[in-house]
């Protein structure tokens, strides 16, 4: 299992495989094949993740503007993490520390519309590879 895990360059993770049988039916072939294809499953049915060193962020936005500023988040792999809701819109994002530069100078040069931009804290944020 081991072998695999290092071989799919997977790392943090905890797998556990647990036999209800304790005979010897399967032989130690059998054994390895049955381990092989859970762990195989497994990995086939999860969903990979990064950490990676990001920035929280609050956004401020016209009502208006939400349904661009989503479509920008998408296409920028910036994720909304809470919405809300008083007199303006109030995102708070979560981006890659890389990102951040293209997000201000997008902002600057109103490719998008936003009333205010400010930066929480640095923060590891997780990102689906």
């Amino acid at each position: 299992m081991l072998n695999i895990l290092q071989k799919n360059n997977i790392v943090n993770v905890l797998i556990v495989v647990t036999r209800y049988f304790g005979g010897i039916l399967l032989g130690t072939g059998g054994l390895v094949r049955s381990y092989t294809q859970a762990l195989q499953k497994a990995l086939e049915n999860s969903k990979k993740v990064e950490k990676c060193q990001g920035i929280e962020m609050t956004v401020k936005l016209d009502y208006n503007e939400y349904s661009k500023f989503q479509h920008y988040c998408k296409d920028n792999h910036i994720f909304i993490s809470n919405v809300e809701y008083t007199d303006l819109m109030i995102c708070k994002i979560e981006l890659e520390e890389e990102k951040k530069s293209k997000l201000k100078e997008d902002f600057e040069t109103k490719t998008i519309i936003l009333k205010d931009i400010k930066e929480i804290r640095k923060k590891y944020i997780t990102k689906s590879i």
